[in-house]
């Protein structure tokens, strides 16, 4: 059998695979990682390969089914790789090239007025919790021994946005 014999005596079944699978594997290509669509179709170039066999009972057609499944996947892989470097993948929703964070995440709220101030918390910092000073509730965490809901507190330190508090009682002695 010819090279050009090769296509054009192809089963439907097995162009409809072929199809499918190089379908499949541009979807995969575009939504990144090893997933569903990836998968899917190789099991389409696998049972593109099998449906030749089964049909054509020929080696020689086996194995050129095989090389062009292969080099399916070599110029599908090449393309998209080409494409990455380019930075095609900025321009498509699937990459955030925001942060997920709001842009207020970290609060620009000097808390350094709070060191020295008094409150109550709220509930228990087992270290972290909320405690209300200056009848405002922020989020706490305690120095040492958990502080139990209801007891007051001294803010002692502000450290990387965070309030640390201790006991009213042992910040006294």
């Amino acid at each position: 059998m010819e090279f050009v014999e090769f296509f054009t005596q192809m089963h439907y079944a097995v162009v409809i695979l072929l199809v499918l699978c190089v379908v499949l594997l541009i979807i995969e290509a575009v939504m990144p990682g090893f997933g569903i669509w990836g998968i899917s179709g190789i099991v389409c170039g696998v049972g593109a390969v099998v449906c030749e066999a089964i049909f054509t009972k020929s080696l020689f057609d086996v194995f050129m089914m095989i090389f062009l499944i292969l080099l399916l996947f070599t110029i599908i892989f090449i393309t998209f790789s080409l494409w990455l470097g380019k930075g095609g993948f900025k321009k498509t929703p699937f990459v955030e090239t925001k942060s997920a964070l709001p842009e207020n995440y970290k609060s620009s709220e000097d808390l350094s007025g709070l060191v020295g101030k008094t409150g109550k918390v709220t509930s228990l910092c087992k270290p972290s919790g909320r405690a209300v000073i200056d009848g405002k509730v922020y989020p706490v965490r305690s120095i040492g021994e958990n502080i139990a809901e209801g007891e007051s507190i001294v803010v002692v330190e502000i450290k990387d946005s965070t309030i640390l508090v201790k006991t009213k009682e042992e910040n006294n002695v």
